[in-house]
């Protein structure tokens, strides 16, 4: 595929609303049923021994990724002061690094103006679109991003360490997210992710995608 098609195919699952669109378009593209770009989460085969005992609820589900957004947006600002998230020099915890880069004394929201709020909620967005019987929903953030090349071992990984030594994160087991899963579309669990690194922080230079826009499908198969 060309890179206009490849934009043009990321495009179409965004404008998505429901399971079977998103099915019609990939087997359009000749992917749906193409084994061979398919892989399984985390390069594991027995990955849902993991994925399946995260949150029991829907509710709880989404929290959890929201909380990866403000982990993404605080690690950002972490990467944009000069500092490595897991160096000494970075937050020892989650207040001191809200108030370091969003001036919210004690890490509480009370006290800052409504003003100042409304401008750091900008960072975090939760869309419902689709039928309001059967929304379809989007969580967006501004935070560091992934590269490519990048996203199997963040997004698409389990029980790495990738934030284990962060501080001032929530999420350092890398599994919470992807409680979401089975709580996704009718039957296969779908779920996109379209990230890109931020263009204002550290890059690996041996990164041949990181100017790139990424994305990936999770769909569930069964045993």
């Amino acid at each position: 595929m060309t890179n206009q098609e490849i934009k043009n195919l990321c495009v179409s699952l965004v404008e998505a609303e429901e399971e079977e669109g998103v099915i019609n378009i990939l087997k359009r593209s000749r992917l749906w049923d193409d084994q061979a770009v398919w892989e399984n989460y985390d390069h594991n085969p027995n990955n849902f021994s993991t994925i399946g005992n995260q949150q029991s609820s829907p509710d709880t589900a989404l929290v959890e990724k929201i909380i990866n957004s403000v982990d993404a947006v605080l690690m950002r600002e972490c990467w944009r002061s000069g500092v490595r998230p897991d160096s000494p020099s970075a937050p020892k915890n989650i207040a001191e690094a809200l108030e370091k880069y969003f001036g919210i004394y004690d890490g509480k929201l009370s006290s800052i103006d409504a003003s100042i709020r409304a401008l750091i909620a900008q960072n975090i967005l939760l869309v419902a679109t689709g039928q309001k019987s059967n929304p379809s929903y989007s969580i967006i953030d501004f935070g560091e991003g992934q590269t490519p090349q990048k996203i199997p071992d963040t997004f698409l990984s389990l029980n790495k360490k990738n934030k284990l030594n962060v501080q001032f994160v929530q999420g350092k087991f890398n599994m919470g997210g992807t409680g979401a899963l089975q709580f996704c579309s009718k039957k296969f669990n779908l779920q996109l992710i379209i990230s890109r690194r931020d263009p204002k922080i550290y890059r690996d230079e041996s990164d041949s995608s990181a100017n790139n826009w990424g994305f990936t499908v999770i769909r569930r198969e069964d045993p």
